[in-house]
């Protein structure tokens, strides 16, 4: 099994990246967590299911698209 690598902007001239840590951190306190995990086991004690990345997106968009349409209705109140 390989090494799952990050993608990131080029370094700086001279400056040494070391993309071969076997971990990744934790969205809330940052302690180092595997790949695929969001949350230690510390922010998460109950095991609870994590968020998938599309979850989080689709959050957002439905946050925006409800404050698109309510701002379309008042509009169309107040006109």
């Amino acid at each position: 099994m390989g090494v799952a690598r990050r993608r990131v902007s080029p370094p700086a001239r001279g400056m040494v990246v070391n993309m071969a840590r076997p971990y990744d951190e934790c969205i809330r306190c940052g302690k180092p967590v595997g790949w695929g995990r969001s949350v230690c086991n510390d922010c998460n004690p109950a095991g609870l299911p994590e968020p998938s990345p599309a979850q989080y997106h689709a959050t957002v968009f439905l946050s925006v698209l409800v404050a698109l349409i309510v701002l379309g209705v008042v509009a169309v109140l107040l006109h």
